[in-house]
């Protein structure tokens, strides 16, 4: 969701009601796309984030904090060196651009800080009263664009202006002289394409808060419909243009965030709105939002890539042995030919390519059998004696090779449903050291998020209590599974898992000799059933037994066991009972 000129101009009526003479305390850059400014404002003290990122570019008041690099880029040097305790004189947002001015006097000297939101091509450029180009976050030369730069010393000049009309020089009487006759298009896209910084979202709650569907085409409207169009147009721009802003956020059955908004949209019909005081705790909440589900999911779709080469790999490995052990399986012919060579071994030369001899093992019926005439009848046999050793050694070998690709594969599975129901970073953090000392990660893949080497600090299994007042654990991974499990639990505690399923790890814990109550052994088994591959599916095979015996093969992969003495139980998952048990 980018943000729009109209949402713009809300956080330009918060930037200004808030930081107006304000004195510039300090500037720090986080990173190529996201600066802080600190500021000082009577009583209190404020910070404004910027951020030229394609997919989170914005300006607003923050409380967030950041991380800041040990050392600051040349720009934020810059910044620091004009406009550390320099004053916020005004704000400005040009033609209803996606752009502010922020003009700054720091001992009689003016500067403007230009923060231009506009998706990919987003930047932040200070210039002097001259407009000279002090420097730009991204520097344009001409190499880049001919037709406008921006690096020390050029010129400033604005973003290629749009034809479209400021929507506040709008009122009843001149709107339709903006909108083009016979325009054959959406009724959304009639305000959207012609008047200037209204983006999809707004351009839509629009034409819904004048009773006609956005998509309906606007040439084909009734005039009665047009002047409701207007109308409504009007009454918005109008709240706009006395700062009257409700700043919105939708949320939908899932908990997602559906649109955010200087207003509440009445046409996305979200299943809960939450409206905010001003712009900044809004933004904040959205973009750490956004910004922790797409590293997420980034650093999920990187693990999983790695974790599926390898299951390819696995599986084709084992389709080529199992071939192998089809081909070895033979063995029983060689040594049925080498018997019966050295039965009929008076009837064969040496010389001799083929022998069709009596089969012994088939009464009745005869057996054609290749021989090599280099060899005498005595060799030939041993020769079919020694393959037949061959085959049997290989079947050996290649069933003890296919167990070790099955072990393989099972581990893999349970790491891919570990990264699938994965919460957070610090559970990436996790599952990507356990695939590194499992030798999974390539060298360049193996540092964790913030690039230092040293172990990731073991995080706490999920804790649920039963109705009857059980704490419940589950494993988040493999690694934990085996902590949980042969560490954590003790050997009278409960040991639950899906039967032949990857899943996690779940211990119901028991302070007391007495039978754990069958209501809490079916919201165990239904955590179990949840967390598992099985999540999506009904009636899943749960089994359980005692800690006592649950064992792990020497050697095997994180989060692997054996286990004897179990019973099953058939579940359904539940994600409204397990929201109710967590803790």
């Amino acid at each position: 969701m980018s943000v729009d000129g109209v949402l713009l101009s809300a956080v330009k009526h918060d930037l200004t009601n808030k930081i107006i003479g304000a004195r510039i305390d300090k500037v720090y850059q986080i990173n190529k796309s996201l600066m802080k400014i600190n500021l000082r404002q009577t009583g209190e003290n404020l910070a404004m984030a910027v951020s030229i990122s394609a997919n989170g570019a914005r300006v607003h008041l923050t409380e967030l904090n950041y991380e800041n690099p040990p050392y600051p880029p040349d720009f934020c040097m810059l910044l620091r060196k004009y406009l550390t305790n320099g004053y916020i004189q005004e704000i400005r947002q040009p033609d209803y651009e996606r752009l502010l001015e922020i003009d700054i006097e720091k001992r009689g000297e003016k500067f403007t800080l230009i923060l231009e939101i506009m998706g990919r091509y987003s930047n932040v450029i200070l210039i002097d009263e001259q407009k000279n180009v002090l420097d730009a976050m991204h520097r344009i030369t001409e190499k880049v664009s001919s037709e406008r730069q921006l690096y020390p010393g050029s010129k400033y000049k604005y973003p290629p202006a749009q034809d479209k009309i400021n929507p506040l020089v709008v009122n009843k009487d001149n709107f339709f002289r903006y909108i083009p006759l016979n325009f054959a298009d959406d009724s959304f896209r009639a305000i959207m394409y012609n008047f200037q910084g209204i983006g999809p979202y707004t351009a839509k709650e629009i034409v819904d808060r004048a009773k006609i569907d956005p998509k309906a085409n606007y040439d084909e409207l009734e005039q009665a419909e047009k002047n409701n169009l207007r109308d409504s147009f009007v009454r918005l721009f109008q709240k706009v243009s006395e700062g009257d802003f409700t700043p919105s956020m939708g949320i939908d059955e899932d908990g997602e965030i559906t649109y955010i908004s200087p207003f509440p949209l009445q046409h996305r019909s979200p299943e809960k709105t939450i409206n905010y005081s001003s712009t900044g705790p809004m933004l904040d909440y959205y973009y750490i939002h956004e910004i922790k589900t797409k590293v997420l999911r980034k650093e999920k779709n990187e693990l999983l890539s790695v974790v599926n080469k390898y299951l390819g790999k696995n599986n084709k490995k084992q389709k080529k042995l199992r071939a192998k052990l089809k081909d070895s399986q033979q063995a029983e012919k060689y040594k049925k030919k080498g018997e019966i060579i050295t039965a009929n071994i008076y009837q064969l030369k040496r010389g001799m390519k083929k022998a069709i001899l009596p089969d012994y093992y088939n009464e009745g019926k005869e057996l054609k059998i290749t021989l090599d005439p280099k060899l005498s009848p005595s060799d030939n046999a041993q020769k079919y004696y020694k393959k037949y050793s061959k085959a049997k050694k290989s079947v050996a070998h290649l069933k003890r090779e296919i167990r070790k690709l099955r072990h393989e594969e099972r581990y893999l599975d349970q790491v891919k449903l570990n990264l699938s129901q994965a919460e957070t970073t610090e559970d990436l953090s996790e599952i990507r050291e356990e695939l590194n000392d499992e030798g999974y990660l390539k060298k360049k893949q193996r540092k964790n998020k913030k690039g230092r080497k040293g172990k990731t600090k073991a995080l706490p299994p999920y804790k649920f209590i039963s109705s009857d007042d059980y704490q419940i654990l589950v494993g988040r991974n493999n690694r934990q599974n085996d902590r949980l499990t042969k560490k954590i639990a003790n050997q009278a505690d409960i040991w639950l898992h899906t039967k032949e399923i990857a899943g996690s790890h779940v211990i119901i814990r028991r302070d007391t000799d007495q039978p754990v109550p069958d209501s809490t052994l079916k919201e165990a088994a239904t955590l179990a059933a949840y967390f598992s591959n099985a999540r999506e599916s009904t009636n899943v095979p749960v089994d359980f037994t005692e800690v006592a015996n649950v064992n792990k093969p020497k050697g095997a992969k994180p989060g692997l066991v054996y286990y004897d003495e179990y019973q099953t139980i058939y579940i359904d998952p539940d994600a409204e009972l397990i929201k109710s048990l967590r803790r």
